[in-house]
């Protein structure tokens, strides 16, 4: 793919998202749809679904390449992980307007990417970890979709965690799709880091948005379909990558997804916890009473590691 023209679409998503945030943020102040920042002293109300934004920003970007890049051969592969990625935002939408239920949130990202499935089949992409899978890759991919989304929404709950998870994520399968020349979902990625690259501006601390399930169950599937569609390879480095969100679900699965990721504030504004570790953000809290931001700092830390390895390993292995 042309580099300048896909960098032009993240820089377009950027300015469309950054443009239509604040708006947002306006309408929604004064509407049911705000919640509490529970993370810091008085809970002040803040606007949720700014995942809105996310997504509307991506597709501008997309709107450049579907204009100017898209090869005619590939166009069913492109549209379909647009379909599998929209589905998942409207699923997140539907969440946070009318709170789905878990098995929901599960089963319905699953049946919205069954057309990419059935794509990615009939392109003859049906190696998986090295193996062939024939026509198993049809529920296979649906099924990896579906992981990625909910994964993405476990670690979550503090300003400019989820965002800057998904920056991190998403430029990083960048960098290894150009060192791999698995090039197939740069399409993708690069406007979903313009958006999310805007967003993190309102949704960073203070936050003066929340991302609600419409941002991190759409930048789940997003990150998964850029990496289903790319390569054999880059569907199990999509996988390494979601390693604090696989921690995070083995945490969770302990206390029987009860447990939430918000602190116990001291009147320093200092988080802390006393309580079982149930997830990433409690141990940290355990290990030492930090402010907000300095826990979203440790957590973006451990993913920038489990990067950084991945793509040290890319280099090495070429």
């Amino acid at each position: 793919m042309d580099l300048p023209i896909l960098v032009a679409s993240a820089i377009v998503s950027f300015i469309a998202a950054y443009l239509f945030l604040p708006w947002l943020i306006r309408s929604l102040r004064g509407t049911t749809l705000v919640g509490k920042d529970l993370n810091k002293l008085h809970g002040p109300l803040v606007p949720e679904m700014g995942g809105i934004g996310v997504i509307l920003g991506f597709y501008v970007g997309v709107g450049i390449l579907a204009a100017l890049v898209v090869p005619a051969d590939s166009s069913a592969l492109f549209f379909a992980a647009l379909s599998a990625c929209l589905g998942a935002g409207v699923v997140g939408l539907m969440d946070d307007m009318f709170r789905l239920r878990k098995r929901s949130k599960a089963i319905l990202p699953f049946v919205l990417a069954l057309p990419l499935g059935a794509v990615v089949y009939s392109a003859k992409n049906t190696v998986l970890l090295g193996l062939d899978i024939g026509v198993l890759i049809a529920l296979a991919v649906p099924l990896g979709v579906t992981s990625a989304c909910n994964a993405a929404n476990m670690l979550e709950g503090f300003n400019g965690l989820g965002a800057g998870l998904g920056v991190i994520m998403t430029a990083s399968l960048i960098v290894l799709s150009l060192l791999t020349g698995a090039q197939g979902g740069l399409f993708l990625l690069f406007p979903l880091l313009g958006a999310l690259s805007a967003f993190l501006c309102f949704n960073r601390y203070p936050a003066r948005v929340f991302p609600g399930d419409s941002m991190t169950l759409f930048t789940g599937a997003t990150i998964a379909c850029a990496a289903i569609i790319s390569s054999p390879s880059l569907k199990a480095v999509g996988a390494i990558l979601f390693t604090p969100m696989i921690i995070e679900f083995a945490l969770k699965f302990r206390g029987h997804f009860q447990a939430e990721n918000y602190g116990e504030i001291g009147p320093d504004g200092r988080l802390g916890w006393d309580g079982p570790i149930e997830s990433l953000a409690h141990a940290v809290m355990r290990w030492k009473r930090l402010r907000e931001w300095e826990i979203v700092l440790v957590l973006w830390a451990i993913e920038l590691a489990v990067c950084a390895a991945v793509i040290f390993a890319a280099v090495v292995a070429r």
